[in-house]
């Protein structure tokens, strides 16, 4: 729950995360003599390992020109480009910190195995799971109501989306919690004994339940109302000679229910639906254009964590009003087939798979093993049913809690070989998941630590294994200082090239070697910079006032081309806002006569042009 409470969304903290996921795996299997042992009797990681190296391989492919097509045309923009240093991928940094990441959910998975192998383990753990849920969900709702006071509930998420998707699949390993509990019992029995852990996990559901109504999610109560009915009925059928525990489940979750709806949740909830129509919509017209952009490169996709650039690159005047603050495609399908294409995406498929089979076939069982798997099956079917509209999965930290949830009930359910009555073990496992975690534990250490060092004041952008996001917030804060130099000038041009041969497809990258050869007096260079900028984000809304100040305050010497650009997004701007007294702060705000005079006259053509609105 740490990555959830202190940053789930954050890059460089889910990047750190993963080196602690790593770190956690290698102390595990070098404190703990039960964790060598039953990595050791672990049966089919070695299909499972597999397929996971295959989707490697494949998601990483693109960071080569190797494919149908070749590199993409963005490589042909940056000055020195050659054919061998392009790539299918228009995001090289963001792809290497996806499969880093990839890395160690992988690490995290395993450490799930090995605690799922013993039954007392695996149910220790995922009770203790639900109860840490349960407190999150109890600090989110105090955050709610006492210190935000929003419209919906978001907890630390981004988006109230995610956080629904995150309260629905608690709320039933929670019921799988309390089904495991009135198994011991019989039906009420339980209760009126005053078991304390089958009424706690009751509460922890109670809450989690509010919590998804707080987030007024559409796609999260109806794929959890689903999910719990499908919980219900499998239940039932897997305990047919205790049909009265699954009657008193049943009865129990239409309490909650009621309870949940007579509180103001219901109303907002209500609220939504009634705009459903309209939002649809609105997802339709995100969907439209990067359906278009994934037929465009389908084999391979544009690189994984790519989604960012890829929308500046399609937004135009028609769909800016669509596209222009959105985070994701907000369907977890097509982002994917988008980012890593249909080869990535069946890779992905198969992997999926393969983890969800032993789970599924354990669903089967009878006893405690067959409930716990039950719930993880149908939490797994709340991700995917609400991943068609929404992007939980993307979310670093849900994928972690994911990952650990999959692999101690995989570990539960999967058949373990009889080597514990052999007294020497094999050790090629323990060394080969420890030296694979050690690696991964470097690598995310030195990706993380130049990112999170700029968050704290720091700088290490000069670090080889700088992502691009380290290397720009380095040129930023190296820019604003006065006074440059020719020998500072040289850094930040290292810098800016470093980058961009991470990211050519970027706006801001492009906008910020402008800036640099613009502080060294280059013009040429500069408007050759600023013509990047625009060619790869035309219409980046969070570019605007920074690019539209750099150019207007070299407008005498602007380039022709630059400064079309320029008016262009100007005017676009001009009708999305509608806000004249913005864009005459902004020209007031310019120190060149020049600039200054050529903004007013752009503001005085725009208040006589007629008015044709984006919508």
């Amino acid at each position: 729950m740490a990555v959830l409470a202190f940053g789930a969304s954050d890059l460089g903290t889910a990047t750190l995360f993963t080196g602690l996921y790593a770190l956690f795996l290698i102390g595990l299997l070098t404190t703990c003599a039960w964790a060598r042992r039953d990595l050791a009797r672990q049966k089919g990681l070695k299909t499972t390992g597999g397929l996971f190296l295959l989707l490697l391989v494949v998601v990483l492919l693109p960071l080569t020109p190797w494919g149908p097509g070749g590199s993409n045309v963005v490589w042909t923009y940056l000055p020195e480009a050659s054919p061998k240093m392009g790539g299918l991928a228009i995001d090289r940094s963001a792809v290497i910190l996806n499969v880093v990441q990839f890395l160690g959910l992988a690490c995290l998975f395993l450490t799930g195995r090995v605690i799922g192998a013993s039954e007392s383990r695996a149910r220790w753990f995922l009770r203790a799971s639900v109860l840490a849920t349960g407190l999150y969900a109890a600090a989110a709702f105090a955050d709610y109501v006492g210190v935000r006071r929003t419209a919906r509930l978001v907890a630390t998420l981004l988006s109230p989306n995610s956080a629904a998707t995150l309260f629905g699949s608690g709320m039933l390993m929670a019921m799988a919690f309390a089904a495991q509990r009135l198994r011991r019992g019989i039906g009420l029995a339980v209760l009126r004994r005053g078991d304390p852990e089958a009424i706690l996990a009751m509460a922890v559901a109670s809450v989690l339940l509010v919590n998804l109504l707080l987030t007024a999610s559409r796609g999260g109560v109806v794929a959890t109302l689903i999910c719990v009915a499908l919980f219900l009925a499998w239940e039932g059928l897997s305990q047919r000679h205790r049909m009265r525990t699954t009657a008193v489940l049943a009865v129990i979750a239409m309490v909650i229910v009621v309870g949940a709806v007579a509180l103001r949740s219901f109303e907002i909830v209500a609220e939504r639906f009634s705009l459903a129509e309209q939002d649809a919509g609105i997802r339709a017209a995100i969907f439209a254009p990067h359906w278009d952009a994934f037929r465009s490169a389908p084999w391979f996709g544009f690189g994984l964590g790519s989604f960012p650039t890829v929308n500046q690159l399609i937004v135009t005047q028609a769909n800016l009003p669509a596209l222009f603050n959105v985070r994701a495609v907000h369907n977890l399908y097509l982002q994917w087939l988008e980012e890593a294409g249909v080869v990535g995406a069946l890779a992905m498929t198969a992997l999926f798979v393969a983890l969800i089979w032993p789970i599924l076939r354990g669903g089967f069982r009878e006893g405690a093993v067959g409930i716990w798997c039950r719930g993880a099956v149908c939490a797994a079917l709340l991700f995917l049913i609400h991943g068609s509209t929404d992007f939980a999965l993307q979310v670093p930290a849900i994928q972690a809690l994911a990952a650990l949830i999959l692999g101690v009930v995989g570990g539960m359910a999967a058949p373990q070989s009889n080597s514990r009555t052999v007294r020497i073990q094999p050790v090629w496992p323990t060394w080969a998941a420890g030296g694979a975690a050690a690696v991964v534990t470097l690598i995310a250490a030195s990706l993380a630590l130049p990112m999170l060092a700029g968050k704290l004041g720091g700088d290490l952008s000069a670090w080889p294994s700088a992502p691009a996001d380290a290397l720009a917030g380095g040129i930023e804060a190296r820019l604003v200082q006065p006074g440059m130099t020719a020998e500072r000038g040289l850094a930040l041009e290292r810098l800016s090239a470093r980058e961009l041969s991470l990211r050519p497809a970027s706006g801001s990258a492009w906008l910020r070697r402008a800036a640099i050869y613009r502080a060294l007096g280059r013009d040429d260079a500069a408007n050759f910079a600023l013509e990047r900028s625009f060619a790869v984000a035309p219409l980046q809304t969070s570019l605007f006032e920074r690019r539209t100040a750099l150019a207007y305050e070299s407008w005498d010497r602007l380039s022709p081309l630059a400064r079309e650009q320029e008016i262009y997004q100007f005017g676009v701007e001009w009708r999305r806002l509608r806000n004249p007294r913005h864009f005459i702060a902004l020209a007031n705000s310019l120190h060149n006569p020049t600039g200054r005079v050529g903004m007013a006259l752009q503001i005085t053509v725009q208040r006589m042009t007629p008015f044709d609105p984006i919508t």
